[in-house]
């Protein structure tokens, strides 16, 4: 008997008994500051890789292949879009992005077509 006592009456002391929709939640982190040129410069590096991947995966399939450089082109483009679009962080980063892989699209399949850009006054 005599001993210390570690709990009293078969409880600890710290231990409160309450419902279990009374639990306390966790501490939410505080969010990031925001980094708007940080995230610009990020979305504008990945574009910016996207499109000079996609242009070299489409001139290896025109060498294995014989496929026209702008269909693979434009087929890279949108797998590693997706991927870019997927990653960027939400809000003007994946706008950036989103408007960019549209431009950067568009001006491929019209500058890699074999019959050059068609304009209308030719």
């Amino acid at each position: 008997m005599g001993g210390k006592r570690l709990t009293i009456r078969g409880r600890s002391p710290g231990w409160i008994e309450r419902p279990y929709s009374k639990r306390r939640g966790r501490r939410r982190r505080r969010p990031e500051p925001p980094r708007p040129v940080l995230d610009l410069v990020t979305a504008l590096v990945g574009l910016a890789l996207a499109v000079g991947s996609a242009l070299f995966l489409g001139l290896r399939m025109v060498g294995v292949f014989k496929l026209p450089l702008y269909l693979g082109y434009g087929g890279f483009l949108v797998l590693l879009g997706a991927t870019c679009l997927v990653s960027a962080r939400r809000g003007r980063p994946r706008i950036v992005t989103g408007v960019g892989l549209a431009i950067a699209l568009t001006a491929g399949m019209a500058l890699l077509h074999p019959g050059g850009p068609a304009w209308p006054w030719r």
